[in-house]
């Protein structure tokens, strides 16, 4: 799940769509990668970004989320070994 909220903004959420599908899919994991970069360039829009820091986004982009992208591909990956 990506989204413009912190990771823990919708643990309880996440944690009862990961009970629900473990019962009736079988073993699931979640990934969250949040707070995410929701435009290329915050500074186009008329809206008021108060609150949260659009550059402390882009660095996230750049540090975090490969990390978290690889986490992805890897947790994908796996589906195919087993």
């Amino acid at each position: 799940m990506t989204s413009n909220a912190p990771d823990t903004a919708y643990a309880g959420l996440l944690r009862g769509y990961q009970q629900s599908l473990s019962r009736f899919v079988g073993p699931t994991e979640v990934l969250v990668s949040g707070d995410t970069l929701q435009l290329h360039d915050y500074s186009k829009t008329d809206w008021e970004w108060s609150m949260f820091d659009p550059e402390a986004k882009r660095l996230r982009v750049e540090t975090v989320f490969p990390q978290e992208r690889k986490r992805a591909f890897d947790m994908g990956a796996a589906l195919f070994r087993e």
